[in-house]
């Protein structure tokens, strides 16, 4: 009885970060600190060129480029 639920449970987390790599396509964010300011942080992704200012000073945990757009 405990194979199958761990066997659902296992497929259940593939899945899931199946789906989180997929938002984050292959986004590799770099702070641009020449344009910070006192209430956030400048982010620039190198792969798909989406640039972001961020209050939290943290890089975004997904894509920002529009799914219709392709990436580079």
């Amino acid at each position: 009885m405990i194979l199958p639920i761990l066997g659902l449970l296992v497929l259940l987390w593939m899945f899931l970060t199946y789906k989180a790599r997929m938002r984050t396509r292959n986004c590799r964010w770099r702070e641009d600190r020449s344009r910070d300011t006192a209430e956030g942080r400048y982010f620039v992704c190198m792969s798909c060129g989406v640039q972001t200012f961020r209050p939290d000073n943290l890089p975004p945990p997904v894509c920002l480029k529009p799914q219709s757009e392709p990436r580079r």
